[in-house]
């Protein structure tokens, strides 16, 4: 499961790390420490050209129901609202880190979880055009997710799907067509680690350094 995410990188680093030719808007770029979903977080596409776009966490808009904020990897072939998009609208969703919340008995702890080089984690996604509540069109997207990795399995049974540099460029180009593109989510990234933090970062509205400050 992946239900709070971050991207706070800079512009620059962004653009480099992730190999980006067109960035639009990159002047309007807010960081954030405590992203949730329905919020708007960037997407990486390729479609000739590797494009960054604004896109609203979740897939869904109706007030009677939660947005579809994740995809399990297992069932993206079978469930009616993913297996149409996998050949098409792949997309990456970019991260500096993600947050999960660890049972200490009748309370949850809040860890953290990042690459221990600071690199950008690319998470593999889903993305389409939706329609609001009031009509309006928008770019939505859903982070896939799998079986977290043993290091991680303390803190939740789930992790979003980070993958590699070159697992990204198989993911996004989705104009040359693979046969299996879901067996690219098996090439993740290595190297993640995870700390507690204080429940600052539990309140939604609560943002800045102060909620990926480590525990003493």
């Amino acid at each position: 499961m992946c239900g709070r995410n971050t991207l706070f990188s800079s512009p620059d680093k962004i653009k480099k790390d992730l190999e980006i030719d067109f960035w639009n808007d990159d002047h309007s770029y807010t960081p954030s420490y405590n992203l949730s979903p329905t919020q708007n977080s960037l997407v990486l596409v390729h479609n000739k050209r590797r494009v960054i776009y604004s896109m609203r966490w979740g897939f869904g808009f109706d007030a009677k129901r939660r947005p579809i904020f994740n995809a399990r990897s297992e069932t993206l072939d079978t469930k009616p609202t993913f297996k149409n998009l996998i050949h098409k609208n792949r997309c990456i969703v970019l991260s500096d880190g993600f947050y999960e919340w660890k049972q200490n008995g009748s309370s949850k702890i809040p860890h953290f979880i990042c690459h221990k080089d600071n690199q950008i984690l690319p998470m593999a996604g889903l993305c389409k055009w939706d329609v609001d509540g009031e009509g309006i069109k928008k770019l939505v997207f859903t982070i896939i997710t799998k079986e977290a990795r043993d290091s991680l399995k303390h803190i939740h049974l789930r992790e979003p799907v980070i993958l590699t540099k070159k697992a990204v460029k198989s993911w996004i180009t989705v104009n040359e067509p693979q046969n299996k593109p879901l067996n690219v989510l098996q090439d993740n990234l290595d190297g993640m680690i995870s700390y507690p933090v204080d429940s600052y970062v539990n309140t939604s509205s609560n943002d800045g350094v102060k909620c990926i400050s480590q525990l003493n």
